[in-house]
């Protein structure tokens, strides 16, 4: 089954609007009190899934109506609201309508006067799978009531499946992540588990992903119970940005599409994100809708698939930017420096506003430039060569100025690190037609002194092999040094968020 529209003819400030649903993945975006949450539970509300099949911390596959809605006796009482649900079954063009009305119930002897919602005119919702993630997610862990831990039972594959998105979507590069069930006052969860802490240590980052990753783990189970009977499924997340710092978020949006395609599971969403606008705004289409709620003239309009131009000027509330972002300047003592600090920054989100240029300066004459408080260089910023770190050991860095890895020029320090690979590493290449050994590497640079190793560097042969950009050694580097290029990059980010 796949959900294509949400018909919104009248509900409180939304007139005639619709909401159109992607394949895979839906944003729904906006400024503040736009009712963007309120859609989110409208499509919750709709579905109500019969069957025995549980999530994996033993929750049925539907939501309560008190977790979405809380309606107003002064306002919503008195109205009548229409909402309709537009999907396909599988392997049907033809759409079918569930219309959803709200009708207020006098209160009587048997209950308290209430509001509640009709289905096809007192009918029944759709028999269909969904997770709904509000925002009471949100709530820390750390402030909840009767905590204790809860036995979830997980396979193998659900164990590594849990681990392995925690790592990809939070970029954890040296952790080992486990799980371990945890109930609470407002929660039933899989939180979190690492060599040194539990639960109690989960970020307010690392819940909500835990939470996220669990319906997803608990999606692929229905699946695989299912088997032939499995229509798909529906995973709705309230402002899924929440906690999340950018990088995460566009890993995350990468692994819900990921598992969307794989496992038939529409994803619908909420988010302010711009980092998240501007990634999914390159690939809408049939798989990917965006649609921004603004309000004009005291009533919501819905655009659907807008520039990333128009999000981020409609969000941030400001007129287009049409001159060039002007980037920050970053100086580099030589060639090399320079293309060594850009592989070290490769992959990161803050890298396109960096001009990273290279001297070429006498040795010693960059640190004196940062040193310098001359206005000239007020905007300034320095990458020095590791062999720098002796001249500040006692002495505080200047002002926007960062040393690269080790202690040594980069020329001695891959010419170290080549002439330490076994013998029989990857990255030497021996066949019949590139002849490239440690033995030819080094025959005739025997020394790791500077100015040889400034020679083995740049020699013509060697570049060829090393890449344009050196890339191929830089990252042969990396592989074994991740913990040195964390520390750099976020060390590096630190002095930049400083400006």
């Amino acid at each position: 089954m796949k959900i294509t529209r949400l018909d919104v003819n009248n509900f409180r400030h939304i007139k005639n609007q619709t909401i159109e649903f992607g394949e895979k993945l839906t944003v729904i975006t906006g400024q503040n009190s736009t009712g963007k949450s309120s859609l989110l539970g409208w499509v919750a509300q709709a579905c109500d899934f019969k069957s025995k099949i549980r999530t994996i911390t033993g929750k049925p596959f539907q939501t309560k109506y008190s977790e979405i809605f809380r309606f107003c006796k002064e306002n919503d009482f008195s109205n009548k609201y229409l909402v309709s649900l537009i999907y396909k079954k599988n392997q049907s063009n033809e759409e079918i309508t569930k219309v959803m009305q709200t009708r207020h119930v006098p209160k009587t002897e048997k209950g308290p006067e209430r509001y509640r919602v009709d289905f096809d005119n007192r009918g029944v919702a759709i028999n269909f799978p969904v997770i709904y993630l509000g925002l009471k997610r949100l709530i820390p862990l750390a402030t909840e009531k009767n905590i204790s831990q809860k036995e979830i039972q997980l396979n193998t594959s659900e164990i590594n499946l849990f681990s392995s998105l925690s790592k990809k979507i939070l970029i954890l590069l040296d952790k080992t992540i486990s799980s371990e069930g945890i109930k609470s006052t407002n929660k039933d969860i899989l939180a979190m588990k690492t060599e040194k802490y539990g639960h109690l240590g989960n970020s307010a980052g690392q819940d909500n992903i835990g939470q996220i990753i669990s319906a997803l783990i608990s999606f692929k189970r229905l699946k695989q119970e299912q088997g032939n009977n499995y229509q798909g499924g529906l995973l709705l997340i309230d402002e899924i940005d929440a906690t999340l710092y950018a990088g995460s978020q566009i890993h995350l949006i990468k692994e819900l599409y990921k598992f969307s395609r794989d496992n038939d599971v529409q994803i619908v969403f909420t988010t302010h994100s711009l980092e998240i606008l501007e990634q999914l705004s390159e690939q809408i289409g049939e798989d990917t809708k965006i649609n921004f709620l603004e309000l004009k003239n005291k009533t919501i309009k819905n655009k659907l698939n807008p520039s990333i131009k128009f999000l981020i000027n409609k969000i941030k509330v400001q007129t287009g930017q049409k001159n060039k972002i002007l980037k920050t300047e970053v100086l580099c003592e030589d060639k090399e420096t320079e293309l060594w600090c850009k592989n070290l920054l490769s992959g990161t989100d803050y890298k396109k506003y960096l001009n990273i240029k290279a001297g070429p300066f006498g040795e010693g004459y960059l640190s004196t430039m940062a040193e310098s408080k001359h206005s000239i260089f007020k905007d300034v910023y320095f990458v020095l060569d590791g062999d720098c770190k002796a001249k500040y050991k006692n002495k505080k860095l200047p002002p926007r100025t960062i040393i690269l890895p080790e202690n040594r020029p980069p020329e001695i320090v891959f010419y170290n690190f080549l002439n330490n690979l076994e013998d029989d590493d990857p990255f030497w290449i021996e066949d019949d037609e590139i002849n490239y050994s440690k033995q030819i590497c080094f025959q005739d640079y025997q020394s790791s002194d500077l100015s040889t190793t400034k020679r083995w560097f740049k020699h013509d042969t060697f570049k060829a092999l090393f890449g344009g950009t050196y890339a191929k050694l830089f990252n042969r580097w990396k592989q074994d040094n991740q913990e040195a290029v964390k520390k750099f990059q976020e060390e590096f980010k630190k002095m930049i968020d400083k400006k």
